[in-house]
């Protein structure tokens, strides 16, 4: 019998081989104005001949003072689509499909001389810096750029649209009460807060039309209290799946911590983290896998959406069971994937149990500096990364 996991599946009008999603992971190896490099090519080519049904970008900046980190890929101008032409058809040759994931990072910016923009001045609990509360004339700019971005992906051949709506980032900082205290259209009520993610929605489909999928990382609720509400988000998102989203992959919306959304040494043993030399996995708990599922059950309770699990996946056999219970259609990976390009194809071939990835983080650390890779399968990278680390802490 073929796994749940590799059978072929759709989302929305697109045929997918198998039920194994490459999560976005930010890649750092874009040039320094944002287009497409033959190393990030690579990247995406090696993902897709590794046998993952659909492959979903690193967020991808919709306008210059929208960019999170240094070597970020972007999409604000005509120019950046013929690099990611060649990225597409590097996918389309290994017989993938692959989504641009679309994002403004708001005030979640580590880009230096840049003024972050926010929906008020209110300060990220992640990132530094005081952010400007962005004007109605630049949210409708805003607005008008993901449109735009969405109309290039398209002509740069990408399948579908993943829309980053969660995480901290822009859309989630207009959806929370904790960062949204504006009171004029675009914030004061659960209506006018949920405004910016649904004129994004609007503005993508009619750039893209009615044929091209369009999903989302979502932020369904705040990990802090007083803040976005489970309730209000599933409501919020009843009100884009009546507006045609096709998938949902769910996430936190703000967090404390980016550990609440990267948690680390997810089903890492005490004696696998000896055998691994995984030290601070001694003194810090074993992360529970698939920790999202809560998210997933509450969603598919309330839609009939697709829903892309993501979050500390880490089994075949807790892959087979979550799609066999229907709390999930597909499964998202991220650091699996550095860790192990060519997994799926692995897990094809007959592989069953739990993946090589530790969940150490260390991959994540580097975005902004380093291209990105697992740092653990060559150990002059674990001493390269121990001595930036102390060079980091000592500022030398």
């Amino acid at each position: 019998m073929t796994p749940p996991y590799l059978a072929p599946s759709r989302i929305g009008s697109l045929s997918l081989r198998n039920r194994l999603v490459r999560a976005p992971t930010s890649e750092t190896m874009a040039t320094e104005d944002g287009a497409a490099t033959a190393g990030l090519i690579r990247l995406y080519g090696d993902l897709a001949r590794g046998g993952a049904g659909l492959l979903l970008t690193g967020h991808i900046f919709v306008r210059p003072e929208g960019q999170c980190s240094p070597r970020q890929m972007a999409l604000h101008h005509d120019r950046f689509i013929e690099g990611l032409s060649q990225l597409t058809a590097e996918v389309h040759a290994a017989g993938a499909r692959i989504f641009a994931e679309l994002s403004h990072a708001g005030s979640q910016t580590m880009m230096p001389g840049l003024t972050p923009l926010a929906p008020s001045g209110v300060a990220s609990a992640i990132y530094p810096g005081a952010p400007r509360e962005i004007t109605e004339a630049e949210i409708e700019e805003v607005v008008a750029a993901f449109g735009e971005a969405a109309r290039r992906a398209v002509a740069a051949g990408f399948d579908g649209i993943h829309i980053h709506g969660g995480n901290g980032y822009l859309a989630a900082q207009f959806a929370s009460p904790l960062s949204n205290r504006r009171k004029d259209g675009w914030g004061g009520d659960s209506e006018r807060r949920g405004r910016f993610l649904l004129a994004v929605y609007d503005a993508i489909r009619k750039a893209v039309g009615p044929g091209v999928p369009i999903t989302a990382r979502y932020g369904v609720a705040d990990s802090a209290e007083s803040g976005l509400t489970l309730e209000e988000g599933l409501a919020r998102l009843e009100t884009l799946v009546a507006r045609g989203l096709d998938g949902v992959e769910p996430s936190l919306n703000l967090m404390r911590s980016y550990k609440e959304n990267i948690r680390p040494y997810v089903g890492v043993s005490a004696g696998r983290a000896l055998r691994d030399w995984v030290v601070p996995r001694l003194w810090e708990p074993e992360g529970e896998q698939a920790y999202y599922l809560p998210l997933a059950h509450a969603i598919k309770a309330r839609v009939g959406i697709p829903v892309i699990l993501v979050g500390g996946v880490r089994s075949t056999d807790r892959m087979a069971e979550i799609l066999d219970s229907g709390a999930a259609d597909f499964l998202s990976l991220a650091r699996p994937l550095v860790r192990e390009p060519d997994l799926p194809n692995q897990i094809a071939a007959g592989r069953r149990g739990m993946v090589d990835c530790v969940s150490c983080n260390i991959c994540l650390m580097h975005d902004g500096y380093d291209a990105l890779k697992c740092w653990r399968r060559d150990p002059r990278d674990l001493m390269r990364h121990a001595l930036w680390r102390l060079r980091q802490a000592t500022g030398s």
